[in-house]
């Protein structure tokens, strides 16, 4: 239909725990708010967008090599989070 594919995609940064959980198929995961952030911030972006946390924006500038594209969105209400800025 040449409508093509749009992604979004969250990011986040803070602490997290990674494992290798099971024996007979074992599959590596990821836990930790941040982890549950990252995917409230996908969830509550647009398609074609990706979205991060005021934190990770300030770890991105702070690095030297924001992203050349990067704008704050403001405020957005993230469930379980309350209103957090983007």
């Amino acid at each position: 239909s040449g409508s093509g594919l749009r992604m979004r995609a969250g990011l986040a940064s803070g602490p997290a725990v990674a494992a290798v959980l099971g024996t007979s198929v074992p599959k590596y995961s990821f836990f930790g708010d941040t982890v549950n952030t990252a995917s409230r911030m996908e969830s509550t972006g647009e398609a074609g967008r990706l979205q991060v946390t005021e934190a990770t924006r300030k770890l991105l500038e702070e690095s030297g090599r924001p992203f050349s594209a990067m704008r704050r969105e403001g405020e957005v209400q993230v469930k379980g989070k309350g209103p957090m800025q983007t």
